[in-house]
């Protein structure tokens, strides 16, 4: 064990150096894990399900991080384990890339990737918690390339109260967040075209994990076959049901609705459609694009849609497009629409982003956290190696995003649109890392949100008003909660029953 004090700065061994800015503590001697020479491709995975549930995470979720971090093939390199910190109390950090001079954090310097195909970053898990956190390397290339020797990373100290659970909290003699963290240092392979950084390296994953597809679904609301322009015009000009999931997401998101589609699967006569698409590197606009050239063009087809999150502004998007004169839609609903956008998404808050899409899909999973995972931690490895470009897809849900104020100036208020929102709050049995979670978070927001998206912009955006929104209060939900809550199931099938109405746009 090693101790340090503010402004110290301590070896621990295996190129790991330590520093403290206004934090002291104790640290442990940086552990290398096994086969550390082998590269990132070819290491084992050093079941990762292990080293987490040590740091402090649940049985279950080091299930789903673990899984997910072997099957993007991030390998544990080193470990450093920090038990006891000592800092002021403040408020949670909001994370950027490096930590702000204010904020007690510790700068760790520790060896670089020899290979050049390699990237390198830390996962925290906050022991006290359970709580995850990524960190990215202050300093990753230089003019496209792999800088040698060293990185850095800051590591914020932030030490705060969890909202609600300080009893609790007093009762195992904690005093909140920050009191104890392990960090895992983490590589993995990247592509390299001619000695430069791959800067398309998310849009190639998607297009192999999440290209866009369009299928049928199946009465228990499992995948069918996909379908193209000629079998749409087989099944007729509509209705249609079709079914637009959310960030980082697959269809799969819709499982907690499927006890309903053998019921709208017999009403629209088997027009149900599954939407896949990828969310990242691609604008809402340009997946509206896709489907819409997926729809015969010697007819127009009725459509009623239904999203998660993101989807809602491809639909949207659906009616603006040049070939949108093929489309007719009654019913738009929408569930945890980001209309006005969401603080996530904006360049200085994409750690932060990750960070949370990271513990509210396995801290609050629903059937897709799995298969979302791995999305994100494409998005992780992307920041890490410092390639910023295509994420048009997140971009698109940044409040500043010109497309997104474009959108919300056209759009006024439409009866054909519905909105089903939740300002979340954890309920008494939560765990200490989703109170963790919720706490991070309202500190970002500052305002009502279910995790993801400001709650008053699910409904409200510019011109943009969806009059008399469902709002899942008492308990509420979370951002990916919604279709395993039966108020929300209701007000889908009521919605997918009023009258038809006009469509808009």
């Amino acid at each position: 064990m090693v101790n340090f004090s503010a402004g110290s700065a301590v070896d621990l061994g295996n190129g790991v150096r330590l520093r403290a800015v206004n934090v002291s503590g104790e640290a442990r001697r940086a552990e290398r894990a096994r086969d550390t020479r082998a590269p990132a491709r070819e290491a084992a995975a050093h079941a990762p399900q292990a080293y987490l549930r040590k740091a402090g995470t649940s049985a279950e979720v080091a299930e789903l991080l673990g899984d997910a971090l072997d099957s993007s093939e991030m390998r544990l390199h080193t470990t450093v384990g920090l038990p006891r910190l000592s800092a002021r109390p403040g408020t949670p950090a909001i994370q950027t890339r490096g930590a702000a001079p204010s904020v007690p954090h510790l700068q760790l310097e520790v060896a670089a990737p020899a290979r050049g195909d390699e990237g390198q970053v830390i996962l925290e898990v906050d022991t006290a918690t359970g709580h995850a956190r990524w960190h990215l390397p202050r300093i990753d290339t230089v003019d496209g390339r792999r800088a040698a020797g060293k990185q850095r990373f800051d590591i914020p100290a932030d030490r705060f109260g969890i909202g609600g659970a300080e009893a609790g909290l007093a009762r195992r003699g904690l005093v909140g967040f920050g009191i104890s963290k392990v960090l895992h240092v983490l590589r993995f392979p990247v592509e390299f075209v001619a000695g430069q950084l791959a800067e398309w390296g998310i849009r190639w994953w998607e297009g192999r994990h999440r290209p866009h597809m369009l299928r049928t679904a199946n009465p228990d609301g499992t995948a069918g076959a996909a379908v193209d322009t000629d079998r749409l015009a087989q099944l007729g000009a509509g209705p249609y049901l079709v079914f637009v999931h959310g960030t980082f997401s697959t269809s799969a998101a819709f499982t907690g609705l499927h006890a309903d589609f053998a019921q709208w699967h017999a009403g629209y006569r088997g027009r149900l459609l599954l939407f896949d698409h990828p969310t990242v590197a691609t604008t809402p606009a340009e997946n509206a694009r896709w489907l819409l050239d997926c729809l015969p063009d010697d007819r127009v087809s009725t459509v009623d849609v239904v999203t998660h999150s993101r989807g809602g502004l491809v639909a949207r998007q659906l009616v603006r497009q040049p070939a949108s004169d093929r489309i007719r839609m009654r019913r738009l609903v929408q569930v945890a629409s980001p209309n006005a956008g969401t603080k996530l998404a904006s360049p200085e808050n994409l750690s932060s982003l990750v960070d949370a899409f990271t513990n509210l899909l396995s801290l609050i999973p629903d059937a897709a956290g799995g298969v979302a995972l791995p999305g994100v931690f494409e998005v992780v490895k992307q920041l890490a190696v410092g390639a910023l470009s295509d994420l048009d897809g997140l971009a698109a849900m940044d409040p500043a995003d010109e497309a997104l104020r474009a959108l919300n100036d056209a759009d006024a208020q439409m009866a054909a649109v519905h909105a089903i929102t939740s300002d979340y709050e954890p309920a008494e049995d939560a765990s200490l890392a989703q109170r963790t979670l919720d706490t991070i978070v309202d500190a970002l927001f500052a305002s009502g949100n279910d995790l993801v998206v400001p709650f008053t912009g699910m409904s409200n955006a510019g011109k943009f008003v969806v009059a008399d929104p469902f709002a899942v209060t008492e308990p509420s939900v979370s951002h990916c909660g919604y279709f395993g809550d039966e108020r929300v199931r209701t007000e889908i099938q009521r919605c997918l029953a009023l009258p038809e109405t006009l469509p808009f746009g």
